[in-house]
């Protein structure tokens, strides 16, 4: 009597295979990122401009109203040393610390620099980067929400994104 191979079963050996590749390290990020200080304060911005193209193709240079500084402290706790391979920034108008989205067409103006001493997070490891910020709000104000995004990889080849906030205050 021939051996007969049914479709679940076949779905079962097939799951099987591809299981021998996965990795068997941790695929779960374990760092905590805190910011200070927190929440940050502003001063008015000099000498740092953008330019806004207008409806009727005319171009427009502004200074950015305020400047913040502020560091994001990493620390690595689950025993995984990580790379840092990409970072963001959004800076968004606030009251709070919740986000007021502009209205009207409105929208916020940024810009950033960031210091870091190198790209690596060591096992168990702490790690800084540094952020000076400048911007213009819609509504004048400089009370801001600003979300950092930073991207890690493992030795695996697993990536991991997690953000931190940073208020600014009024």
């Amino acid at each position: 009597m021939p051996n007969k191979v049914t479709l679940p079963s076949l779905f079962v050996f097939l799951a099987g295979l591809t299981a021998c590749g996965t990795p068997t390290s941790s695929t779960t990020l374990s760092v905590n990122l805190t910011t200070t200080p927190n929440p940050a304060s502003a001063v008015p911005s000099q000498g740092v401009t953008y330019t806004v193209t207008n409806p009727d193709n005319t171009v427009s240079t502004y200074d950015y109203s305020f400047k913040t500084s502020f560091t994001v402290n990493m620390q690595e706790t689950g025993g995984n040393a990580l790379t840092i391979t990409s970072v963001n920034l959004v800076v968004q108008q606030a009251s709070g610390g919740i986000v007021i989205t502009p209205s009207g067409g409105d929208r916020e103006y940024f810009r950033f620099n960031s210091a870091a001493g190198g790209n690596t997070l060591a096992a168990h490891g702490n790690a800084a980067m540094s952020f000076d910020v400048w911007y213009s709000l819609p509504s004048k104000g400089q009370e801001a929400l600003i979300t950092v995004t930073l991207t890690f990889s493992d030795a695996n080849n697993n990536t991991y994104t997690q953000t931190v906030q940073e208020k600014v205050a009024p």
